[in-house]
């Protein structure tokens, strides 16, 4: 749920600043995205942009996980987990499921391109696509109880 307003202000080549922190709450934990972060809205590919503008109905959600893949993000989220994140903003502010698992397939399937090394605390690393070791489970255990995803 969104706790603050989203306010952009566009600057260069696509891409928009934002003018205040923006908070969102997902299970009572907030996601912070700081203010004068630099987003390029959904990172969609120039020849799609006819069709999904990215600066969409999507925008809350792609700004949330442009900070979770930058190298600001020190709240220990992983990709993993910052994908699965994306899709439920999208979902709670009313994307239509098509474009929610279109999008989500494309993060998950290009994202690691964008993946950035993390300051501070990048979380737990996948290892393999499913991977069953203590600290994988461990790691997922928590975040579960903490965002419910």
């Amino acid at each position: 749920m969104e706790k603050t307003k989203l306010i952009l202000d566009p600057i260069s080549n696509g891409k928009a600043i934002l003018l205040e922190e923006y908070i969102y709450e997902i299970n009572g934990y907030l996601i912070r995205v700081p203010k004068s972060f630099i987003t390029d809205g959904a990172s969609v590919p120039k020849s799609l942009q006819w069709l999904y503008n990215p600066y969409g109905k999507y925008i809350n959600a792609a700004v949330v996980h442009d900070y979770l893949y930058s190298c600001y993000n020190n709240t220990g989220i992983n990709r993993t987990l910052a994908d699965k994140i994306f899709r439920h903003i999208m979902q709670e502010t009313g994307v239509d499921n098509k474009t929610v698992r279109r999008f989500y397939a494309a993060v998950r399937c290009f994202g690691e391109t964008s993946w950035k090394k993390k300051i501070l605390n990048e979380g737990y690393k996948d290892r393999a696509i499913v991977d069953h070791t203590k600290e994988a489970k461990e790691y997922y255990n928590f975040w579960d109880k903490i965002l419910g995803l």
